[in-house]
């Protein structure tokens, strides 16, 4: 599995944040999914992955959006960038996505897309 940290975002006096994920699903393709889940302001609570879903409609798959499959790995990252916005040299292995968000809350939790550089 290979993620990426979008967005962060407020609606509603609330905060927000997107990312993405691609993963081999076993059985012939590779699945493309959003999740889109709340900022918890408390700075030690991680992973993001186990954050709430930011939408009450995303609440039964977790907080998942299904975005697309894919043949290959290259269309699958393809398939993010068109849909998402991705960025194709910013996916990170499975459990980095923890640092990106750690260092997403070192920087003060800026709105908008993420760029850690």
């Amino acid at each position: 599995m290979i993620e990426q940290f979008l967005e962060a975002f407020e609606e509603d006096g609330r905060r927000g944040l997107k990312h993405a994920a691609i993963w081999d699903n076993r059985s012939g393709g590779f699945v493309v999914r959003l999740w889109i889940v709340e900022d918890n302001s408390g700075p030690t609570f991680l992973p993001i992955d186990e954050f709430l879903a930011f939408y009450d409609i995303d609440d039964e798959q977790e907080g998942g959006r299904h975005i697309g499959i894919a043949d290959s790995a290259e269309d699958a990252i393809e398939l993010a960038a068109q849909k998402l916005g991705t960025h194709p040299e910013r996916w990170v292995n499975q459990g980095v996505l923890f640092d990106e968000y750690n260092d997403y809350v070192k920087q003060g939790r800026p709105l908008g897309r993420w760029s850690h550089e």
